[in-house]
């Protein structure tokens, strides 16, 4: 969410990341992949996160967020006011009419009687499509990938 307001930077996806999961323990590999950018990216600047004490890293090489910073406790306040609004916007649609379906219309849209799709069957018209020559085949009722 704070991507969204102060902007597409790699510093600030790592530090929502860890605001998001404030419990956890996370190795950079982890952090990089749940915050959407490269462990290149992240070496960069991980270090001056432990300066400033925002993470902390712990003798297994983990990291997490250090909840006692006074600039995450700011953060985690910002937050909770930026979700505050977006309930309160979210409030306004809740009285909008929406749409009442009869029991007939409902059926049609969840039809016990529609017909089975061979998911298998997809699956090999993907991987021909996508071109990777390769298919999946039932055989003694496991699937087999053959080339």
């Amino acid at each position: 969410m704070l991507d969204e307001i102060l902007g597409d930077y790699p510093q600030i996806k790592v530090i929502d990341y860890l605001l998001m999961n404030p419990f956890a323990e996370l190795s950079k590999l982890q952090i990089a992949v749940g915050a959407e950018i490269s462990r290149i990216t992240l070496n960069k600047f991980i270090d001056d996160l432990t300066v400033k004490q925002i993470v902390i890293r712990n003798s297994n090489s983990k990291y997490h967020l250090n909840l006692q910073s006074p600039t995450v406790i700011c953060l985690n306040r910002f937050l909770d006011e930026l979700n505050k609004i977006a309930i309160e916007e979210a409030m306004n649609y809740a009285d909008e009419p929406y749409d009442e379906l009869s029991d007939g219309e409902l059926d049609e849209i969840f039809d016990e009687n529609s017909p089975d799709v061979d998911l298998m069957q997809i699956e090999n018209e993907i991987l021909t499509h996508e071109g990777y020559g390769i298919y999946i085949e039932e055989v003694n009722e496991n699937y087999v990938l053959l080339v």
